[in-house]
């Protein structure tokens, strides 16, 4: 006869079989290729640049390479990934020879590794991957790098920003909501003498580059909004 305490037993027994199936562990790419064997069927969350290798004829079309430790894995065999466009996330492409820097973007990939063993026209492990995401320290240097093209450094700006938000854009692309802060206030001119407190919205297409970026909020605003790619007050008031 079943009792409660069986049944029980058997959903625990399920739920930490399960647990243990969808865990992701934190490894280095160097330490799958030390072993890649060890790792068959391991679920991971890797770091580091995507590589268009797609020059080669047999080898896989994107690898994740670890820059520093010159190591990398091969992304979902030799076909790529059929579920996910890797295009915009290319830092790196490989000629044979050299590594040409397109991009920079630092991803987080989480999937599962698999290994075949030694074979002639593919990868002999590779990751399947199931989430891919630019790491944060990535995206905020890039909206770095974007506002010191604007006025924003003509206000005493330090260099520094918070990520407060990401969302997905379709097709792909970005939002990013960051708050940095001044210690001269008002756009365009920033002449008053005072520290403001702003916050934009800032949108980047497939290839990472700033389609739109507005300051929605800042001490001296009253209520407008300034459009930092064409320096201009978009809202009511300033016309």
């Amino acid at each position: 006869m079943i009792t409660a305490v069986t049944i029980i037993a058997g959903i625990l027994i399920g739920y930490f079989i399960n647990s243990l199936f969808l865990a992701v562990r934190d490894v280095s790419i160097a330490e799958i290729v030390s072993d890649p064997q060890s790792f068959d069927g391991a679920r991971v969350r890797l770091f580091g640049f995507v590589v268009d290798t797609s020059v080669y004829m047999f080898g896989p079309k994107y690898v994740l390479r670890d820059i520093e430790e010159a190591v990398e894995i091969a992304l979902n065999g030799k076909a790529g990934p059929q579920n996910l466009d890797l295009k915009p996330y290319v830092s790196f492409v490989f000629d044979g020879r050299n590594f040409t820097q397109i991009r920079n973007i630092n991803v987080s990939v989480i999937g599962r590794v698999h290994y075949i063993g030694p074979v002639v026209d593919v990868p002999s492990f590779y990751l399947d991957i199931e989430k891919l995401e630019p790491q944060k320290l990535s995206l905020e240097m890039t909206v770095i790098e974007f506002l010191r093209t604007t006025d924003v450094p003509k206000g005493g700006w330090d260099g520094t920003i918070e990520i407060k938000e990401i969302y997905d854009h379709k097709p792909d692309g970005k939002v990013i909501v960051v708050e940095y802060t001044t210690v001269n206030g008002g756009h365009p001119g920033f002449f008053l003498e005072a520290i403001e407190h702003h916050t934009s919205v800032i949108t980047f297409d497939t290839r990472g580059e700033v389609v739109s970026a507005f300051c929605v909020s800042g001490s001296f605003h009253d209520g407008r909004i300034w459009d930092l790619i064409n320096q201009r007050w978009i809202s009511s008031g300033n016309g």
